[in-house]
């Protein structure tokens, strides 16, 4: 399948090869639940696997790599079809994150005096970091997608959209909170603990919506609280999301120095 399946000494165990190819062996895992979840938020795991990869690991697997094998460039949009428009800050983040691997994979030779492992020693943070913007996205589109489905099943009925309040409270809004919560535990990486710790209060949202009662009056006041916190998820996040390169950037200049100190 790839350059890291023919080796598996390449390989590191954290790194899933393929996004959407894992997703669809895990279906056929037996998992019922798995099965119903949305795509988006079942990828979070094998992303948060991929994350926590060391540093060393990460520089392995690129020595083993070749360009054409690139792992950014084999995901795909995972909230909406790929090449829609609704896919499109999805493909530009993935896009970003293929440009940055690409970088590691064919620069070396043209920095004079600069082995090849600082450069990726340096890039391993935003790399990390895009990782993890990538799963805050996802987290993010699937709560606004649920506000929507709501608003179109409360006003144009089950019948006419194919979806039910109390399927998408389960299977998207809870699951959506579950994903956040479990991306501040403790053997997480540290770049999704923040992640985590950024999303934190749409558990909140989830938790005072959920007190409500009946999941007609759960779905209504979810709807309400993401549209009156819209400046949270559109301005506050965002703002977030760019403050969290700028540390990786800072990051990286650490590890690159470590690395040329022991070259």
């Amino acid at each position: 399948q790839s350059a890291l399946a023919e080796n598996p000494q390449a390989a590191n165990q954290r790194t899933p090869l393929n996004t959407p190819a894992a997703l669809e062996g895990s279906a056929n895992g037996g998992d019922q639940q798995q099965q119903q979840q949305p795509r988006g938020l079942a990828a979070i795991p094998l992303l948060c696997a991929a994350a926590s990869e060391s540093r060393q690991a990460y520089l392995r697997r690129l020595a083993n790599t070749r360009v054409e094998q690139a792992w950014w460039a084999r995901q795909e949009p995972l909230t909406a079809t790929p090449g829609s428009v609704f896919a499109l800050p999805e493909a530009v983040l993935i896009g970003f994150a293929a440009l940055v691997e690409h970088i590691s994979l064919t620069a070396e030779g043209y920095v004079p005096m600069i082995p090849i492992d600082v450069l990726r020693s340096f890039l391993w943070p935003m790399h990390n970091s895009l990782l993890s913007l990538w799963m805050a996205y996802i987290l993010i589109a699937t709560a606004w997608t649920a506000a929507i489905e709501f608003t179109q099943t409360i006003v144009w009925g089950s019948r006419r959209t194919g979806l039910s309040l109390d399927t998408v409270w389960k299977e998207e809004v809870v699951w959506c909170a579950q994903s956040v919560g479990t991306l501040t535990e403790a053997h997480q990486p540290l770049t999704a603990r923040l992640t985590g710790l950024f999303l934190w209060p749409y558990g909140l949202l989830v938790s005072l919506a959920n007190a409500m009662g009946p999941v007609l009056w759960k779905s209504l006041f979810y709807t309400a609280l993401v549209c009156l916190t819209w400046w949270f998820w559109l301005a506050v996040l965002p703002w977030m999301g760019f403050v969290l390169l700028g540390l990786s950037v800072m990051a990286g200049n650490c590890f690159a120095v470590i690395e040329l100190a022991g070259a």
